[in-house]
């Protein structure tokens, strides 16, 4: 759903904000969005996992415990366009010896994928994470025939690593380490993600002094 007029208190939860995409903290609402998201063949295919099959209020319980336990190992943020529109997630797991933690994306509405949303997402959750943990590494798996993902995670600083296979599935895990990342940063390579630039307001010369 757009969002014509922010709801209150929304600008509090906002963690980053970039070109097209803002991260903001999950807000109850969301659940109905994941649960659909969840329930989707394709959209559960590419994140490797079965379609879940709990009923909403099950699920809702299991949300609203991931929401509490936020920051304990593991954090998820949603993603919106810059619009308001809820089309997404990120989050970091794995991270309980402090020192690396895995990546995971959704792009729940597949009207939204393939347009460089997603890209812009990870970047902006990067930065969020070297700012405010020590992590020295972070890492995905996505599926090796996921051409589209693979591209996108590797034009935010991925590099492939070792294939993983899990029962059918071919996995390629991808990794960034810290330093480098934050080098290429400040070099500009993921300037893509960044807000437009305030317009200058036009020049007026001053009057000279009589």
């Amino acid at each position: 759903m757009t969002l014509e007029t922010p709801p209150a208190g929304y600008d509090a939860l906002v963690v980053a904000r970039g070109r097209n995409v803002v991260l903001r903290r999950r807000r109850r609402e969301d659940a109905i969005d994941e649960y659909a998201w969840r329930r989707d063949p394709e959209t559960a295919r590419l994140n490797g996992q079965p379609p879940v099959s709990p009923s909403f209020a099950r699920f809702l319980d299991t949300f609203e415990q991931e929401w509490r336990l936020a920051g304990h190992g593991r954090d998820q943020l949603a993603i919106d366009t810059i619009a308001g529109e809820h089309i997404g997630t990120v989050m970091y797991y794995n991270a309980e010896s402090g020192d690396s933690a895995e990546l995971g994306i959704t792009i729940g509405d597949p009207r939204r994928r393939g347009q460089g949303l997603g890209r812009e997402a990870v970047v902006l959750f990067l930065r969020h994470l070297f700012a405010s943990h020590p992590f020295r590494e972070v890492y995905l798996h996505t599926l090796a025939d996921n051409l589209p993902a693979r591209r996108a995670f590797t034009a935010a600083g991925f590099s492939p690593t070792v294939a993983v296979q899990r029962g059918d599935d071919r996995y390629i895990r991808m990794e960034v380490r810290r330093e480098w990342w934050l080098l290429w940063d400040m070099e500009g390579r993921f300037a893509f993600a960044d807000p437009p630039a305030p317009e200058n307001p036009p020049f007026t010369p001053l009057s000279p002094r009589e």
